[in-house]
């Protein structure tokens, strides 16, 4: 299975490298895509050990300007891992400034698109990112959502990244 996996800029990407390589480990083609954010936290070069191919960040990199629409047809299926309060309200608003969020609008409603979302407790719980996620569930997004337990903050609530293999059983069901 193709695997197009995202990856937006939490503390929570280390949890996401689990996934890829098991997802790799597995026999599936996993292509990651980051935002410069995520990068801040994980190196490209992680992802690119973890995947064995090479990382894509940029939406205009030379020779690749239409990878947004080629990506998305290559994918039997899209992850989001982790997701940010700022991701989920930016493709609930349709905003598209970067990869990520081309691939969103391009993403084909036939195939599946799992989002993960990791936050602190009061972003989860902010009245837009709950009407943001509620609207993304109701155009066919699964949501996978966060548990609760302590966040890297130091804060104890809702928000923690589900944990790898859980996001694995759900992917792969």
């Amino acid at each position: 299975m193709n695997i197009l996996f995202q990856l937006s800029g939490s503390i929570a990407c280390y949890k996401a490298c689990t996934v890829v390589s098991r997802l790799v480990q597995a026999g599936h083609t996993v292509q990651c895509v980051a935002t410069e954010s995520a990068l801040k936290f994980i190196g490209a070069a992680t992802l690119e050990g973890l995947s064995g191919r090479a990382l894509l960040t940029e939406t205009f990199a030379p020779g690749r300007w239409m990878e947004h629409i080629e990506l998305n047809r290559w994918a039997d299926i899209s992850v989001l891992c982790p997701a940010t309060a700022n991701r989920l309200n930016k493709m609930a608003s349709g905003v598209a400034d970067d990869l990520l969020g081309n691939l969103w609008l391009t993403h084909d409603f036939a195939k599946p698109l799992f989002v993960a979302p990791a936050m602190n407790t009061r972003m989860w719980t902010h009245p837009v990112t709950q009407e943001s996620v509620q609207k993304l569930e109701s155009l066919g997004v699964t949501i996978l959502r966060p548990d609760a337990g302590n966040l890297a903050c130091g804060d104890v609530g809702e928000g923690r990244l589900m944990e790898p293999d859980a996001i694995l059983r759900a992917i792969l069901a």
